[in-house]
C-alpha cells in the first residue's frame, strides 16, 4: 500500500549547512523503508521570487559617446513593466553617467517593449552580453561576469544597439518580469538515473511551473503519472532537497515556506 510524507521547510533541520526555505534538510521521527519509486505529489511554492536579482541578473552595458564605457546597475527587487522602466532610467541617469544630456525610456504597450532615446544630440550604444562576448577587447571589465538584465528589459542580441538623441531604440525582445516560468526541485531521494535536466543534473524530482503572478500561490499538482524517481529497497531517516532554476541556482523564496507531499508506492 502506498506511504506517504508530507513536509514544510518549516520543519528543517539545522544541519550546519545551507538551511533556507530553499534549501533544505528534513530527519524523519523515526527511519521508513521504502521500495519502488517516489512521487513527488503537490507542491506549493510562494511565487516571492525577485524580478531584478542583485549580481546575476542587475546589469546593462553601455558605451557613451564612442569612449566612456559604464555597467549601470539596476536595484534589486519585483518590478513590472513601468516600475522596471522608471528603474532602468533612474539608473541609467546616476552616478558615473557622462552624458551632457538625459536618458529617456518608455515602455510601448503594444509591443510590450522598452524604447531608449536621449534628450540631446548624443550617442549612446547598449552592449548585450552576446556582442561582448565576441568582442572581448570592447569592454573587458565586464568579462569577469556578465549579470546582464536583458532577459528582463529585452535589451538582447548579437550587435551593438545604437541609440542616437531622440530617434527611440527599441528592445528586441518584449520586457519579461516573471522571475522564473519553471524551478525544479532537486533531493538526495532519488537514485540520479531517473531524469536528466536542462543543465545535465540527475538529481531532479520534480519540475513546477510558475502559472501565477507575482506574489501568489504556485499550486502545481502531480498530473503525470510516470513523473517519479526510483528510490530501490532502501532505509530512509533524513532527506536534503533544493529549489533551483533551469541553470541549477539556488532560487531565493524571501523567507517564505514551501510545502509537497510525497508518495512512495512499490513497483507492481
Amino acid at each position: 500500500m502506498p506511504f506517504k510524507l508530507y513536509l514544510d521547510s518549516r520543519f528543517r533541520q539545522e544541519t550546519g549547512g545551507s538551511s533556507s526555505d530553499s534549501e533544505f534538510s528534513i530527519e524523519l521521527p523515526h527511519p521508513i523503508q521504502v521500495k519502488g519509486r517516489a512521487f513527488v505529489d503537490t507542491i506549493i511554492v510562494p511565487n516571492s521570487f525577485l524580478v531584478i536579482r542583485a549580481g546575476e541578473n542587475d546589469l546593462i552595458f553601455v558605451r557613451e559617446n564612442n569612449s566612456a564605457l559604464r555597467s549601470v546597475q539596476i536595484p534589486e527587487g519585483q518590478y513590472n513593466a513601468i516600475t522596471l522602466k522608471d528603474a532602468l532610467v533612474a539608473a541609467l541617469n546616476g552616478t558615473g553617467k557622462t552624458l551632457t544630456g538625459q536618458y529617456i525610456v518608455n515602455y510601448d504597450t503594444i509591443q510590450n517593449k522598452l524604447a531608449m532615446s536621449l534628450t540631446q544630440a548624443e550617442i549612446v550604444e547598449i552592449l548585450p552580453p552576446a556582442y561582448l562576448k565576441a568582442n572581448p577587447s570592447v569592454f573587458p571589465a565586464a568579462l569577469g561576469g556578465l549579470k546582464d538584465s536583458g532577459a528582463v528589459t529585452g535589451f538582447v542580441g548579437s550587435a551593438a544597439l545604437t541609440v542616437i538623441d531622440l530617434s527611440p531604440t527599441t528592445a528586441a525582445n518584449a520586457v519579461n518580469t516573471q522571475p522564473y516560468h519553471q524551478i525544479f526541485l532537486r533531493s538526495s531521494l532519488g537514485n540520479g538515473y531517473d531524469a536528466i535536466g536542462p543543465d545535465g543534473s540527475s538529481d531532479i524530482v520534480r519540475r513546477i511551473t510558475c502559472q501565477v503572478p507575482l506574489n501568489d500561490i504556485v499550486v502545481d499538482q502531480h498530473s503525470l503519472p510516470h513523473d517519479s524517481v526510483t528510490v530501490g529497497n532502501r532505509e530512509i531517516s533524513s532527506l536534503s532537497f533544493r529549489l533551483t532554476d533551469v541553470f541549477g541556482k539556488t532560487v531565493d523564496t524571501q523567507g517564505h515556506h514551501i510545502s509537497f507531499s510525497i508518495i512512495f508506492l512499490e513497483d507492481e
